[in-house]
């Protein structure tokens, strides 16, 4: 009598595994052995040399200033969240010797009418006290209201300076004074603090930080890492710093970081960090930031004057209203929640 192989009277059947069904690991940290030194050192010398043969084609006169140089982060997932900018403390400053800063300053008298000469004279004597030479330009509130108002003339102040500073009493206000162009462009002012004891070191701390606009509206951000000017080590050093504050603040973290590159406004982009992860290996709940609320965002309570007998009222930041009756039961406070 033969005997029949088990293995064919029970076929083994193949679980397949979709990538749609696959699940989603755990977050992966920073790892700094991910990142080539000696790749990102050739990625760097690249872009300098050829921005330099661009610069030279187009004009002579160009290629001895310091082109600002971008790391270009594209995500696995689109991060759902609202536009937010990104801070990031660079050991190295961005800020090329011979770009401009202009630095926007409170008024010493309020009144569209006033004049600003006095508060300019002011804060140049400030910075000639602390010896801050890195600022060019003082711009007071009150010039900002009269004499770049309108559209074209906000284009002119972006295009006059490459960096921005703000006094910190002024930061709130100057977001919507300014307009979208400083936001396009990159050129958000920085907040210092004007009435600092040591104001040379508050400035030179300020122009170490560079912003990255974080939005939904793709899964590519952009932010200045250096400039051709600076030594190619230094820019490493800011890179790694990048990367390193990316892996904590960057919606899902490292995990969701699927490539970083180089480039300048008008050369290629070349990748230094690349992996082929699945979009699902990353938690979609990692990449869902809710919006700031503001320190009044709570439930407000107080007494209801317009209903008969003790009451209260309670109002949820959502516009939910609960109102709480009371009446004296057999020495007993009996309470009745009612919700409109």
């Amino acid at each position: 009598m033969k005997r029949s192989n088990p293995d064919q009277l029970i076929p083994r059947k193949r679980k397949r595994v979709s990538r749609e069904t696959e699940t989603t690991e755990s977050p992966k940290e920073f790892n700094l052995k991910e990142l080539s030194k000696k790749h990102i050192l050739q990625c760097i010398s690249a872009i300098f040399h050829l921005t330099l043969e661009q610069l030279k084609e187009k004009n002579s006169l160009l290629a001895e200033e310091a082109q600002p140089v971008f790391m270009q982060v594209t995500s696995v997932r689109i991060p759902q969240m609202p536009r937010r900018w990104m801070r990031i403390l660079l050991p190295h400053s961005i800020v090329a010797s011979d770009d401009e800063v202009a630095l926007f300053v409170c008024d010493l008298e309020k009144g569209r009418r006033k004049d600003y000469e006095p508060t300019v004279e002011h804060y140049k004597n400030l910075l000639q006290k602390h010896g801050c030479t890195r600022v060019n330009e003082i711009i007071p509130m009150n010039q900002v209201k009269t004499e770049f108002s309108q559209f074209e003339l906000k284009k002119k102040l972006i295009g006059s300076y490459d960096h921005f500073l703000v006094d910190g009493r002024i930061a709130g206000h100057m977001s919507h004074l300014l307009g979208k162009q400083f936001f396009k462009k990159r050129k958000l002012p920085i907040s210092i603090r004007i009435d600092s004891k040591d104001l040379k070191h508050e400035i030179d701390y300020a122009l170490r930080k560079t912003s990255m606009q974080i939005h939904s509206d793709g899964d590519t951000h952009l932010m200045q890492i250096g400039n051709t000017a600076m030594n190619e080590k230094d820019v490493l050093k800011n890179i790694l710093v990048a990367c390193k504050k990316l892996s904590k603040d960057y919606p899902g973290g490292w995990a969701n970081i699927q490539a970083l590159r180089l480039k300048t406004k008008s050369s290629l982009a070349l990748p230094f960090y690349m992996t082929l992860k699945n979009k699902n290996t990353v938690n979609p709940r990692t990449i869902m930031i809710q919006p700031k609320r503001p320190k009044a965002y709570r439930d407000v309570e107080g007494e209801l004057s317009t209903v008969t007998g003790a009451a209260t009222v309670i109002v949820k930041p959502e516009g939910d209203v609960i109102v709480k009756k009371f009446r004296k039961s057999k020495g007993k406070l009996m309470k009745k929640d009612a919700e409109n």
